[in-house]
């Protein structure tokens, strides 16, 4: 880089004329250096020649000439020098505020999502504010439902967080909880901000979703194809923006696939008693019927049941799931999986973007033994 000095015409160091430095000037800097701050900008160039009583650019070539030997550090936008150690220092970003719900017993999502974030951060020498507030969502015992805060009380969490730590963050990665009605009363302040999961309708924020759309063309196709005469979506727990965002695009492509008439009305499977009683209903169907459930661990509780039951999986009775993380895997429950580890990474990368990102991952279909 070239930098111009006031009655001195610069030229590149390979063409400059070779000077003897100033071997004094050189010793009363490594003076300074030996006392200064890390974070802390040397003297200028000007003040070094008035202090000194030496040409500016005589200064400024005794210190460009000790930042290549590795003694001192040329910030790049100031243009100041400071000592070698400032670097590492000046250039560590802040931390990326990952505004997430807490890792639960059995949430195997939020870990691959956090897996990815973490080796993102990683890779661009990022650090991380892991931050959770109890009242976004309640999910202790995955057996039951979560409780999800409703979005007057989302407003006051992210005013909480941003009156606390808002200063601090370089960066937001909000998962599929927080509504964007919440989000907008704070879109100044939450800058820049990825959401993750699901679509987000905010246009300044960057958004990593999953492509649900896509997903719901895959199961259908899948479970259509594979003889299962009806399709039921389960809806694992009520109030999760996901799960309401894939079942719309279930219900739309199967309108445009003109099989609307496969898709039977939702069943809740929250409770157990909830899936009791769906256990109860397809031993009596006469159909052979599939379902879809965008949850895996629900899913997991409704094939353990449905088994002990004694129905056929998956001749009478198939199961999808349209989460797909390593738990569906390792059951060998059919799934749609979306990579949550990349999902993270992507959201790492596009925080550090200039411009707001849109990426919508295809879900890649897994068969297990329910379908």
């Amino acid at each position: 880089m070239l930098v111009e000095v006031p009655g001195h015409r610069q030229t590149s160091s390979s063409n400059r004329p070779a000077a003897p430095l100033d071997a004094e000037l050189v010793a009363r800097i490594r003076r300074i250096l030996a006392t200064a701050p890390a974070d802390k900008p040397l003297p200028s160039t000007r003040d070094l020649g008035k202090r000194f009583d030496v040409a500016n650019a005589t200064a400024f070539r005794v210190l460009q000439k000790l930042a290549e030997d590795g003694e001192l550090w040329h910030h790049p936008t100031s243009g100041r020098y400071y000592p070698s150690t400032a670097r590492e220092l000046l250039e560590q970003p802040k931390p990326t505020a990952c505004l997430i719900r807490r890792l639960e017993l059995d949430s195997e999502q939020y870990r691959e999502l956090l897996e990815g974030v973490s080796l993102g951060c990683g890779a661009l020498h990022r650090t991380m504010m892991l931050w959770h507030d109890v009242h976004l969502v309640n999910h202790p015992d995955p057996r039951n439902p979560p409780l999800f805060a409703p979005i007057p009380q989302q407003k006051e969490i992210l005013r909480h967080f941003l009156q606390r730590h808002g200063k601090a963050a370089g960066g937001f990665l909000l998962d599929h909880l927080w509504a964007d009605e919440a989000l907008r009363v704070h879109e100044a302040r939450l800058k820049p901000t990825v959401v993750l999961y699901r679509t987000c309708s905010v246009k300044t924020f960057s958004n990593v979703c999953s492509d649900f759309r896509s997903g719901a063309s895959k199961a259908l196709t899948h479970l259509l194809g594979r003889g299962f005469e009806q399709i039921t979506p389960v809806i694992p727990f009520a109030g999760d923006p996901s799960i309401e965002e894939f079942f719309t695009a279930l219900a739309r492509v199967a309108e445009e696939a003109g099989c609307k008439d496969r898709l039977t009305p939702a069943v809740s499977a929250s409770t157990a008693a909830e899936r009791q009683l769906l256990t109860e209903m397809l031993r009596k169907v006469t159909r052979r019927t599939a379902l879809v459930c965008p949850e895996d661990n629900v899913a997991s509780f409704l094939i353990d049941g449905i088994r002990a039951a004694g129905i056929s999986v998956p001749h009478q009775v198939g199961l999808l799931t349209a989460m797909g993380t390593d738990f569906a895997i390792d059951a060998k429950i059919s799934c749609l999986r979306y990579d949550f580890r990349e999902m993270g990474k992507l959201a790492v990368e596009a925080i550090g973007s200039q411009r707001p990102v849109f990426h919508a991952l295809e879900p890649h279909l897994v068969l297990g033994s329910t379908t």
